[in-house]
C-alpha cells in the first residue's frame, strides 16, 4: 500500500502540534511543499498575521523550502488552532442586470457601477429601477443580493 503524498495540513501540522521533522517527509512531499501557500495558510491566524508578514521575504525565495519548515517548526507554538480561511471578494456580487442599468444611468463603468450600489441605500436603487419601467417583482429579484 502506497502512503498518500503530504498536503498542506499535513505541513502546517507537522510544524506546529505535531512538531514533525522535515526528515521524517518522503521526497515527493519535500517537492509539494510550498512556502507561498504555507505563508498564506499561517496568515489566516490573526496572531501570526505580524510575524507571517516579516519572514515572509526571506521564506520566499530566499531560504529553501527545508529551511523554511525548519524556521517555522522551530518558531510555531506546538499547539493544534483552528484557522478559518479567509476568501477573496465575491465577483457576482449584484445581479448583472442590476449593475448594467446603473451604469448605463450614471455613465460609469461596471466596477465603479458596483461601488455606486455598495454606496446606494436599497431604496434609491428601486426608486432608480422603476423609473426605468421594472416591475416590483424584477426590482425585487434584482436586489436580492443588496443590504
Amino acid at each position: 500500500m502506497t502512503k498518500k503524498p503530504a498536503t498542506i495540513f499535513d505541513f502546517i501540522n507537522g510544524m506546529t502540534h505535531e512538531k514533525k521533522e522535515w526528515s521524517k517527509y518522503t521526497e515527493t512531499d519535500h517537492k509539494k511543499f510550498s512556502p507561498f501557500i504555507v505563508n498564506r495558510w499561517l496568515s489566516m491566524r490573526m496572531e501570526l498575521i505580524e510575524i507571517i508578514n516579516q519572514l515572509q521575504k526571506y521564506t520566499i525565495g530566499l531560504l529553501t523550502p527545508r529551511d523554511t519548515y525548519r524556521l517555522y517548526h522551530g518558531l510555531l507554538p506546538a499547539q493544534r488552532t483552528f484557522a478559518k480561511y479567509i476568501k477573496g471578494k465575491k465577483e457576482d456580487k449584484y445581479d448583472k442586470q442590476l449593475v448594467s442599468q446603473i451604469a448605463d444611468h450614471y455613465l460609469v463603468s461596471q466596477a465603479e457601477a458596483i461601488d455606486y450600489i455598495d454606496l446606494m441605500p436599497k431604496d434609491s436603487c428601486s426608486s432608480l429601477l422603476s423609473m426605468y419601467g421594472y416591475t416590483q417583482k424584477e426590482i425585487k429579484t434584482m436586489l436580492k443580493g443588496k443590504k
